[in-house]
């Protein structure tokens, strides 16, 4: 069993359009057995997410993408939540423009997905707007909502992104972009229970070399690789397989 946190789907105005069709037949020439997809955030594609999740259930999980600075933001990721099947929500911060401590701006969000038990998936790389630092807050003040830091604060700023994961229970790391060091690193520093494959597919890596890092970093921990490349995910999106294993 292979789950990839991390993957783009649908359309943009400038880039060719990612069909469910496309990421499977990649997803498939790989061996992954599911996918965590959003949309371009600067496209606000939902609905081919929501197809792509509607018409393949066992492959795709969705996540929300929603710009805070909408007044009715927090109304659609409520809605989305609890009626149209989204798993959790997608922020990227430097694309919608807002930094990760301006609180007022998205902590309306984080209220929702509380409310739901919903996932949040965040990019948190070497960026003023994202910078890994400011996810140790967000953090505290909501315990109970797992927290993926999209990137893992890539190459210039992981030992930081490792740190703050360190501190607090509910920030995974997801691999995408990252060298070996940085996977190792996060592995070494919290555990592989709180480590997660992502790709970024197709933006960011690709499946074959992405699940080479990942394996090469837990080859030497029990259970290591089970638990990077699907249960940890499992467990945070409430998927039955995990329960069976």
């Amino acid at each position: 069993m292979i789950i990839d946190v991390s993957n783009i789907i649908g359309k943009h105005r400038f880039k060719k359009e990612i069909t469910a069709e496309i990421l499977l037949e990649k997803m498939d020439k790989a061996g992954v057995d599911m996918a965590v997809i959003s949309c371009y955030a600067e496209s606000m594609d939902n609905e081919s997410v929501e197809k792509a999740f509607t018409k393949y259930p066992d492959r795709f999980i969705g996540l929300y993408t929603v710009n805070p600075w909408e007044d009715d933001g927090a109304a659609k990721l409520e809605t989305a939540l609890s009626e149209r099947g989204f798993k959790g929500l997608y922020m990227n911060p430097l694309r919608h423009g807002y930094m990760l401590c301006e609180h007022e701006v998205f902590y309306p969000l984080l209220d929702v997905c509380r409310k739901y038990h919903a996932v949040v998936w965040c990019y948190g790389a070497a960026e003023v707007f994202t910078s890994p630092v400011f996810f140790g807050e967000i953090a505290r003040d909501y315990p109970d909502v797992p927290i993926i830091m999209g990137r893992m604060g890539l190459q210039y700023d992981n030992a930081s992104a490792v740190s703050v994961a360190k501190e607090h229970d509910n920030i995974y790391l997801e691999t995408s972009s990252g060298m070996d060091f940085n996977t190792h690193r996060a592995v070494k520093t919290i555990g592989t229970d709180r480590v997660l494959l992502g790709t970024g597919t197709p933006e960011a890596g690709y499946y074959p070399l992405e699940l080479l890092k990942v394996r090469n970093a837990v080859k030497d921990y029990k259970d290591g690789e089970e638990k990077v490349l699907w249960k940890n995910a499992a467990r945070i999106f409430g998927l039955e397989c995990e329960v069976e294993s």
